[in-house]
């Protein structure tokens, strides 16, 4: 046997001979590996010991534990095509939320809701708040109210039937759309007695789009700059508008910062912390990022659910991004952690960890809008034509799971899966279950673990699938126990293999060899 050593950068995930190890104990990397292998090409960039294939309902955010989420629960029936839910604290420190559903507005508290004269004959089209100020634009035009005050009209739409439009309060203006008209406006209470006099004779349209079928789809703010997206049937741009103040009278100069591929359409944009720009489109969900000028450049789509996304709100170092049915048939949100990217190896492209968050139970449907909820950690979303959601202060799912990338050691040689173990907290407050899939996608329920049997040090023999397999993939189910507080915790996993393929024979012998040989009658 030749001399041989380990040179990996995972101690024993790498054996020469003996066991062939895998193992894994944090997840903070989120969802969408492929296999569970080390990066070859790079490994100072590779992220398969903190990345997992796909979850539901469990939290993989904090080092060393998957954990159940807090659920989302019920609220109210929606019956419109148009819901906006914006979160606030009110004057009294109530957390509460705006929910504008259809042409009707309500005020959200935990345990009731409060009906909102909006002062509008129109139809609404969107909605948006700058804490407990709110303001509806309407095919009669903007209006505008604080807390559950009716509202006034501020601002008139233009001429003509307009079918859509966007408002949203940034840098103490309001940009408001209709259609392909777009309006930058000061922030005017409610309550003023009288108007500015530079909204008279038009003032405040800052551009019309030269195409009559563009429309403005939302707007965001950054340090320098406002951004505004908008899209026609097959282009959707970012438009950055900059403030000029060289003359008496200020002047926003529009410029493009930022072309989505053909055929893709921006649904929502937000900007983050002053660095980030989420961005939500038919096909998926990007983040762009600001340089030192205020231009945007954004990556790949980081998750490309069916239907796209539609929302996007902030929470700590997350984006929350609305979606259709991509939460195993249910409306429900992704997590994206800008605090954590990573550099693929073939590609060399950034991207950021993202799983899927919390859910609506048994509730097909688009999540048209996302908010926090007051000035908490609680997330409130509304479905499409359905329903609004919000999240649980301490309840948890009833049950959840994660599921491994794909196992194979870094070769397509078969191999034989022998044992596997887990850590977990001692005792599971939860059952844990394990199941196992194979190659061809069959589940193979292994061992549950739960109060009365706990995980110890020894290892469980896989005993399905049977004979060779290129690889394996690891589920864990997580329930949650009797008290909803409370539930099942994975803390790590380990498997154990050997080499699955037929062994080979290597047969020596001696033999004396010379230049000449008689046989045993003596002839040459």
């Amino acid at each position: 046997r030749k001399q041989q050593f380990d040179s990996s950068a995972e101690p024993g995930e790498q054996s020469i001979y003996g066991w062939w190890l895998r193992s894994q104990n944090s997840w903070t990397s989120g969802a969408g590996l492929v296999y569970q292998d080390p990066d070859t090409i790079n490994p100072y960039t590779r992220a398969f010991d903190l990345r997992f294939e796909d979850s539901l309902g469990v939290d993989t955010w904090h080092p060393g534990q998957v954990s159940l989420l807090r659920r989302a629960d019920f609220k109210y029936n929606l019956t419109s095509n148009l819901t906006v839910v914006k979160g606030y604290q009110d004057k009294s420190g109530n957390d509460a939320a705006f929910l504008l559903e259809g042409n009707v507005l309500y005020k959200l508290l935990d345990a009731s809701r409060v009906s909102i004269t909006t002062g509008s004959g129109g139809t609404a089209l969107a909605f948006t708040n700058f804490g407990d100020l709110w303001f509806l634009v309407a095919t009669d035009g903007i209006f505008s109210g604080t807390n559950t005050t009716t509202g006034v009209k501020i601002w008139d739409a233009p001429a003509g039937t307009p079918t859509k439009g966007m408002i949203s309060a940034v840098k103490q203006r309001i940009v408001a759309a209709w259609d392909n008209k777009l309006y930058i406006l000061p922030m005017v209470n409610a309550g003023a007695t009288t108007l500015p006099t530079t909204w008279t004779g038009g003032l405040g349209l800052v551009m019309t789009h030269p195409d009559a079928g563009w429309y403005w789809t939302d707007c965001t703010q950054g340090p320098s700059a406002i951004y505004a997206s908008g899209c026609n049937t097959t282009h959707s741009d970012i438009y950055k508008f900059v403030s000029d103040l060289s003359s008496s009278t200020e002047v926003f100069i529009p410029i493009i910062t930022a072309s989505m591929p053909r055929g893709e359409c921006i649904s929502s944009i937000f900007c983050y912390v002053g660095s980030f720009v989420g961005i939500a489109t038919t096909r998926g969900f990007r983040v762009g990022e600001l340089d030192s000028g205020g231009d945007i450049s954004y990556g790949p789509l980081l998750f490309e659910p069916t239907g796209g996304c539609q929302s996007i709100t902030g929470l700590d170092r997350f984006m929350y991004v609305g979606s259709s049915n991509a939460h195993d048939g249910n409306a429900g949100l992704f997590r994206v952690d800008l605090g954590t990217a990573y550099q693929e190896a073939s590609t060399n492209v950034l991207r950021y960890a993202y799983a899927r968050d919390v859910y609506a139970v048994n509730t097909p449907g688009i999540v048209q809008s996302v908010s926090t909820f007051g000035a908490t950690d609680r997330l409130i979303f509304t479905v499409k034509n359905n329903s609004v959601w919000t999240q649980s202060a301490q309840d948890l799912y009833a049950d959840g799971y994660i599921q491994t990338a794909r196992v194979r050691f870094n070769t397509e040689e078969p191999k034989l899966y022998k044992f596997l173990s887990i850590s977990a907290p001692n005792p599971l407050l939860g059952n844990l279950g394990i199941t196992i899939i194979d190659v061809e996608g069959n589940e193979w329920p292994s061992l549950t673990y739960g109060p009365t049997l706990n995980p110890g040090t020894s290892d469980v023999t896989i005993s399905q699938p049977s004979g060779g397999q290129k690889w394996i993939k690891l589920k864990f189910t997580l329930h949650r126990g009797t008290d909803t507080t409370t539930g099942a915790i994975l803390d790590g996993w380990q498997i154990k293999a050997l080499p699955g393929s037929i062994r080979q024979r290597m047969i020596s012998h001696t033999f004396l060899v010379f230049d000449e040989e008689k046989d045993k009658t003596g002839q040459r």
